[in-house]
């Protein structure tokens, strides 16, 4: 017999996941609320990339949007073996969708301009400060090889930084001290 899990009861169980999985990263887990009450938010600071989380959080949805049906498919269920338990479950998970959002902060901007100066087709460009502020005014180049990526279309310093970041797990980097 399949056990339906509540939304609420589900974000409980993805911040023991994330904890476990990344510990010492801070994640917010928020549920909607009105029309889009099945569905989930989580975001947090530097930490691991958002594809590392979503194959945690992909887990727990129990049906995904099918934008060419305009209509939700269902993932079916899981079996499941919580803590403390012998025997596995068959659990579905009542939450529609999860977004994930990862925000960098000053400490992140240091590591992708630690990049940009050891790992870069442009290593004398400094955009952000050691303390990674960002340097107002600085000037963009119209593209740049970093990390083993092309980047163009660079419109901010953030802009570059961010998707420098986004292959970037912060979790196993240590950010060069001011």
């Amino acid at each position: 017999m399949t056990e339906y899990i509540s939304t609420k009861d589900t974000a409980k169980l993805l911040r023991t996941a994330l904890k476990n999985e990344f510990p010492g990263v801070k994640f917010s887990v928020r549920m909607s609320t009105g029309s889009a009450s099945a569905w989930m938010s989580v975001s947090w600071s530097d930490g691991p990339t958002e594809s590392d989380v979503r194959a945690i959080t992909r887990q727990y949805t129990g049906r995904s949007f099918n934008s060419m049906t305009d209509s939700y498919d269902d993932n079916g269920s899981a079996l499941v073996a919580f803590d403390g338990e012998d025997m596995p479950r068959v659990v579905h998970y009542s939450c529609d969708g999860i977004n994930t959002h990862r925000d960098h902060t000053t400490a992140g901007y240091r590591v992708a301009q630690h990049l940009i100066s050891t790992d870069s087709d442009r290593k004398d460009l400094v955009l952000f400060t050691p303390e990674g502020d960002t340097i107002t005014g600085a000037t963009l180049p119209q593209s740049l090889y970093v990390a083993g990526h092309f980047h163009d279309y660079i419109y901010s310093p953030t802009q570059l930084a961010q998707a420098i970041l986004r292959r970037v797990n912060l979790c196993t980097v240590t950010a060069p001290t001011r």
